[in-house]
């Protein structure tokens, strides 16, 4: 089972990833969610029966650990802003180019302003950034169909806002 899991984790590796750069503001932080993302799946993937897709399965434990993370940060005392040099992803080029530089600082700031969003509207973000359907996006976070619309119309709204706000005029 545990080669298994490991093989599951592998496949869904970008779940958690986004999750958790989404709901953390630096490494050590993100680093504590992963772990518990980890535990919590190794923990409730016995007890998937199949009802749903794997990586619904996956994005409800994601999603629900990284808000009770969430909740019990605000209870420890509050840390400065968002580390900018956090989010650093892998470059699968080979180098450094102008081109990977730009891209990397776009997709942080993305993060930087999706980290600033309610919680509830980040996991609405993230499941449509993924590109799950809004009859999964429903079901992950149980809520209706129509709801996920209005909610992700809302929150493109907001974060489009956010963009421009910090100095980013091409959304």
């Amino acid at each position: 089972m545990r080669k298994e899991f490991q093989h599951i984790i592998d496949q869904h590796y970008g779940i958690l990833y986004k999750i958790g750069r989404a709901y953390t503001q630096d490494q050590a932080d993100f680093d504590d969610l992963y772990q518990e993302m980890l535990i919590q799946l190794w923990q409730s993937y016995a007890r998937f029966k199949g009802n749903s897709k794997l990586s619904t399965f996956i994005y409800r434990v994601a999603l629900n650990t990284a808000l009770t993370h969430q909740r019990k940060a605000k209870r420890r005392v509050d840390r400065p802003g968002i580390d900018e040099h956090f989010y650093h992803l892998p470059d699968n080029s080979g180098g450094e180019t102008e081109i990977n530089v730009q891209r990397e600082e776009r997709i942080n700031l993305l993060y930087q302003c999706i980290n600033e969003l309610k919680k509830e509207d980040r996991a609405v973000i993230l499941l449509h950034l993924e590109g799950n359907s809004y009859e999964e996006m429903a079901d992950i976070l149980g809520i209706t169909i129509n709801n996920i619309g209005v909610r992700l119309l809302r929150v493109k709204k907001r974060l489009q806002k956010s963009l421009i706000a910090k100095g980013y005029a091409r959304v």
